[in-house]
């Protein structure tokens, strides 16, 4: 009788171990998805914010960007006219030889879309512009933006200022 006891004894403490590792095991598990929806939201967070900041961060060319720097600069002091616009696309043809600037405008005006200050435009853009532009380009580009800006309306002395950042931005304040 004895032993039956003692194999019931060691049965039953196998069962109570058993059934403590598997409390220990949903334990260890639940904490384990708490950290995963944790870093998921993290990370979800991060992409979040590097979608909304990407159509300014996609822009790789210097004539997408001369444009994006026009129509935010132009947008500083009210809606976009057609007159702007026009202006705008005047510029694309005419110095940046775009043949068809319809889908620059299109992706331009999505792009200015994103943006807050046209200071942020410069500051973005104003290394890939050095690299990729020469000194006399660099000109070329602040009277583009300047002739744009004036096109409908006096330059105002914010716009103004702006300009000047960018022309400082862009190494040209001899």
């Amino acid at each position: 009788m004895h032993i039956i006891l003692g194999v019931l004894a060691i049965l039953g403490g196998l069962a109570f171990w058993w059934w403590r590792m598997k409390a220990v095991s949903e334990a260890a598990s639940e904490v384990t998805d708490v950290a995963g929806r944790a870093w998921g939201k993290y990370k979800r967070y991060k992409f979040r914010k590097k979608v909304e900041d990407s159509p300014v961060e996609a822009v790789d060319d210097p004539v997408a960007a001369a444009a994006v720097m026009m129509i935010a600069l132009v947008k500083e002091e009210g809606p976009l006219t057609p007159q702007a616009e026009e202006a705008i696309r005047m510029e694309a043809t005419a110095v940046m030889q775009v043949d068809d600037p319809t889908e620059l405008m299109v992706f331009s005006k999505w792009v200015a879309d994103h943006v807050s200050d046209a200071n942020n435009v410069s500051l973005r853009y104003a290394k890939l512009w050095a690299g990729a532009l020469s000194r006399d380009e660099r000109l070329e580009l602040v009277e583009m933006v300047e002739r744009a800006v004036s096109a409908v309306a006096p330059v105002t002395p914010n716009q103004r200022n702006k300009i000047a950042k960018l022309r400082e931005r862009l190494g040209l304040l001899n």
